[in-house]
């Protein structure tokens, strides 16, 4: 195994197991959602309201996750070990927060809460997979930035 590869973290790798367990795990992290939602109503919001609620802020985390995980593989000087895991935990945020907040485009409060055509939620699975591509994507940014880092402090 060369150096390189050594001190490289594998963020698409790393990425790439956690997609094929999300392959698996939307239904799961659709009850996640629900659970959220049901926590939301009992502040006192009324079931489609608290689902906006909900959708707003998975919209605002899906974004500014990645910034802050961006920012935080800058600053940090934690081992390869240590960045994967802050990583998985990463993927399973930022795959929640997109899984819920693809679904407000395809569903809405009222039709979840209420909607007598039979949709169940079951929308949230496929928005589950959809998720997937992104978070290849954001590994793949990632591990460019961590490249560039460690070429950077060999220079110096």
């Amino acid at each position: 195994m060369s150096k390189s590869r050594k001190t490289e973290v594998g963020f698409v790798e790393t990425t790439g197991w956690f997609s094929l367990a999300g392959l698996f795990i939307p239904g799961f992290t659709a009850i996640g959602i629900q659970g959220l939602n049901s926590l939301i109503v009992l502040f006192g919001f009324e079931c489609s309201d608290a689902w906006n609620v909900l959708f707003r802020f998975t919209s605002a985390g899906c974004i500014l996750a990645p910034w802050l995980f961006f920012r935080f593989i800058q600053r940090t000087s934690l081992s390869n070990e240590t960045l994967n895991k802050w990583l998985m935990l990463f993927n399973t945020i930022e795959y929640t927060f997109l899984q819920a907040s693809i679904a407000s485009f395809l569903t809405n409060g009222k039709t979840l809460c209420y909607g007598p055509d039979g949709q169940n939620g079951l929308e949230f699975v496929f928005t589950g997979w959809f998720a997937i591509p992104v978070l290849f994507l954001l590994s793949i940014l990632f591990q460019q930035v961590q490249k560039a880092k460690m070429e950077q402090a060999e220079l110096e």
